[in-house]
């Protein structure tokens, strides 16, 4: 039987456990608990072709609009023509969406669609629905919670063999596996303002980087425009489907910010309305959403709305929501081919810390999901098809050179100064003096002796650093990456 390592507990690592469990010994790590992850979070839904007048052609179109023409055409088809099958294959396992009043699915618009195609469950809490119902049939699955990864166990033909972490009481482990699977989610932590998980701060990169396993496009970070912000402090995402359902985008005088800014105003792109709306900013503007326009909105909006409650916020009697641009999503990963696999043997990444090509230079919103569904699938059956590797043995620690210094910054200004240099808009310049700013720091290669503060803050910097240097050497703005004029 052979033995799965799954590193992440969200969608695209849920599901890929449950496709091995029948097969497989699968053990699951994940840095928090089951629910911390970007899955649960989201907000939005899932993007599919179901609707009689939709077909994958005009989803993929939207698709590649979206992500400048930047995508891997094969593989963005891939996502597009297969997510249908797979999303009606989990409705018939007992997944249910939101239904109209005919009592035929509900389908919601969001920014750059052409038409409403997006499912959603129990209104806004699409991500927490579908990935408790991936983690409820996982019964044969072994959990290690609370484990905090920090380095790739490799053997001497160059092939992945398991992963180091700290558990619970901060003591070293070690796991061994027949495959490993990155599924660890994106970079949120390493800026300031993010809607991610407190958990989520780039390690399958980090690892991947200092292991030569090879990422592609991580210049490629997308902010959403609609962050919940109050002092100057997230609090949560304000889904675009709130937009899509008449919300519109307004300064503290009322003026209508899209207007006349895009053919599709206030369901542009997103980062054609973060730019924007990081210019009104720092002009001395507040912003925020008006949703005087949309109908029974803490019916539909559910979780946004205790949010707000929670965080006491007047919507009820201005119809305002405060808001702000944040770290949301990023584009490029670890590079993988169309079933997962990585540079390095028996290595495997899925969801958003894999760069299968699909969301371009720009996520199409409610791609995500998606695309942890379909790539799981893929992942699974690639493994389940693959002959047994070579493991070693179980009693073997295999350990690296321990580095001469370890240095780490202060987490808030490494964040601040993320912000200024990698942020929405980006100069030359400030790259520059940010690499040159990290390099007086020492985080490339981790001891073993550290605690999972430091390990996390590591991680941070080693992200910090390639995604600066993927911004440096690409000097054309396109989609989320823009370089401004100096």
């Amino acid at each position: 039987m052979k033995e799965i390592v799954v590193v992440g507990s969200g969608l695209a690592g849920s599901m890929v456990a449950h496709f091995l469990q029948e097969t497989c010994h699968v053990t699951v790590i994940c840095k928090g608990g089951k629910a911390n992850s970007n899955s649960m979070l989201a907000q939005g839904g899932i993007a599919v072709a179901l609707r009689e007048d939709d077909t994958f052609q005009s989803h993929l179109k939207n698709t590649l609009e979206a992500g400048s023409f930047y995508n891997d055409r094969k593989n963005t088809a891939l996502l597009v023509k297969t997510g249908p099958k797979v999303i009606k294959e989990l409705i018939s396992q007992g997944l249910t969406f939101d239904q109209d009043e005919t009592g035929h699915l509900a389908y919601g618009l969001e920014g750059a669609h052409d038409i409403p195609r997006i499912l959603h469950a129990k209104g806004d809490q699409t991500g927490q629905v579908v990935t408790e119902f991936s983690q409820s049939r996982l019964d044969k699955v072994d959990w290690i919670e609370h484990a905090q990864v920090i380095d790739l166990l490799v053997n001497e033909l160059g092939q992945c063999t398991g992963v180091t972490y700290l558990d619970q009481r901060n003591q070293l482990q070690q796991i061994n596996g027949d495959k490993i699977i990155l599924a660890t989610g994106g970079v949120g932590g390493l800026f300031p303002l993010s809607s991610n998980d407190l958990t989520v701060t780039g390690v399958g990169i980090a690892l991947a980087k200092r292991n030569q396993v090879e990422v592609k496009d991580l210049e490629f970070v997308q902010f959403h425009p609609t962050l919940l912000t109050k002092n100057g402090k997230c609090y949560g995402l304000v889904s675009e489907a709130v937009r899509g359902a008449g919300a519109v985008l307004v300064d503290e005088t009322g003026r209508l910010i899209m207007k006349d800014r895009h053919v599709r105003q206030d369901l542009a792109p997103r980062d054609v309305i973060s730019r924007i709306l990081s210019q009104e900013l720092e002009q001395g503007h507040d912003i925020y959403l008006d949703i005087s326009k949309v109908e029974n909105f803490e019916k539909k909006f559910p979780q946004i709305t205790a949010n707000l409650f929670k965080q006491g916020i007047p919507f009820q009697t201005t119809n305002k929501i405060p808001v702000r641009p944040g770290a949301h999503f990023i584009m490029g990963g670890i590079l993988t081919d169309s079933y997962g696999q990585t540079s390095m043997p028996n290595l495997y990444a899925v969801g958003e810390v894999a760069c299968t090509g699909v969301h371009g230079a720009n996520r199409l919103a409610s791609n995500s999901l998606l695309e942890c569904l379909v790539f799981a699938t893929r992942v699974s059956e690639h493994i389940l098809q693959a002959s047994q590797s070579v493991s070693i043995a179980k009693n073997e620690r295999l350990v690296k050179k321990q580095p001469e210094k370890f240095h780490l910054p202060n987490k808030e200004l490494l964040q601040d100064r993320a912000w200024q240099a990698i942020g929405i808009e980006r100069k030359r310049t400030d790259l520059i003096d940010f690499l040159h700013w990290l390099s007086g720091y020492h985080y490339t290669y981790i001891p073993t002796d550290l605690t999972k503060q430091e390990a996390e803050l590591a991680d941070l910097c080693c992200v910090a650093e390639e995604i600066a240097r993927a911004a440096l050497a690409r000097p054309i703005s396109i989609g989320a990456h823009f370089i401004k004029g100096e």
